[in-house]
């Protein structure tokens, strides 16, 4: 018997995970390989109040169909408040203001949620795409071992593996936010597939083509389109002096559904949780469970993106 696919997004919006919401708006023949789309929010660019807030107000703008909505951890896995990005995103971790919009969610935690999965021994398999820190994941793993059963693969927006961190030198903000759950993650020997800012880099927004409506979604007049353009206009009158805007979110969203465009080096990883160089992800040398996306078709990804917001 064929399991049941389940896609969980985890997500902290901000700016980009704002962004890789919309392109799943129009990712309707992908999402359709999947019985249930589940949301869950979880703190890091801003408080877990803000992020599931701006999660429920882009669900509502963008009209997304979802199966369930959870709400993630408001702390670290040691029961630290999470750093934030705020200076980045937005006060409330959003460049652009949102009408705030009521919605249900699942009294169970993300966590778990995830474990009620494996009690019901439902026929089901998981597919995580992590756009935050790892913590839900990792309180998951903690907490009821055999999930790993459940889970088929995880995207993971997070890492500096090859290059320097934009939290520190060392490290990258998701990975940095929640070391300890990190390195919980990355040593489970899930299929795991890491896009770190060794790719990020390659795939932005730029002003000037921005403004002068150089992709295709500019000149859209749906729904998403509209959103985005608004979102990444907020974001560069936000940052004056940017002449870019990241796209680490959206390419993850690419990794999920066109993993091909990627090159991987398979490795052992694990994350550095004490000072100076917290949050750094060391790759061993060692083939394993982790897919470190080294390199992309920064055309086609670009191309990919631009279509999805469109």
């Amino acid at each position: 018997m064929n399991k049941k696919q389940i896609l969980i997004v985890d997500t902290d919006p901000g700016v980009d995970d704002a962004l890789a919401l919309s392109m799943l708006k129009n990712l309707n023949q992908k999402l359709g390989a999947y019985e249930k789309i589940i949301y869950s929010s979880i703190g890091g660019n801003t408080s877990l109040k803000n992020t599931h807030q701006n999660m429920l107000n882009i669900l509502d703008i963008l009209s997304l169909n979802y199966d369930n909505l959870l709400k993630g951890s408001e702390s670290t896995l040691l029961g630290e408040k999470f750093v934030d990005a705020e200076h980045y995103h937005g006060i409330n971790g959003l460049t652009l203001e949102l009408q705030k919009k009521s919605k249900p969610h699942n009294l169970l935690e993300t966590y778990e949620y995830i474990q009620q999965l494996y009690i019901d021994k439902k026929n089901v398999e998981i597919t995580l795409l992590m756009l935050g820190p790892l913590t839900n994941l990792a309180k998951a793993l903690i907490s009821m071992p055999e999930i790993s059963s459940l889970i088929r693969s995880v995207v993971v927006m997070g890492g500096a593996f090859y290059v320097s961190g934009n939290a520190t030198k060392y490290a990258e903000f998701n990975i940095y936010a929640d070391p300890e759950a990190a390195n919980i993650v990355f040593r489970s020997e899930l299929a795991i597939k890491a896009i770190g800012l060794d790719v990020c880099q390659d795939v932005v927004i730029n002003r000037n083509k921005f403004y002068d409506s150089q992709y295709l979604f500019t000149k859209s007049k749906n729904s998403s389109s509209k959103f985005a353009c608004s979102l990444i206009d907020s974001f560069f009158k936000f940052h004056p002096d940017r002449s870019e805007m990241s796209l680490c979110d959206p390419i993850a969203v690419i990794c999920l559904f066109h993993d091909n465009e990627f090159v991987y080096n398979m490795q052992e990883v694990i994350v550095e949780t004490n000072e100076p160089k917290r949050g750094l992800t060391i790759p061993l040398n060692k083939n394993g469970n982790v897919a470190i996306a080294t390199d992309l078709n920064s055309i086609k990804v670009m191309n990919l993106i631009d279509k999805s917001l469109t």
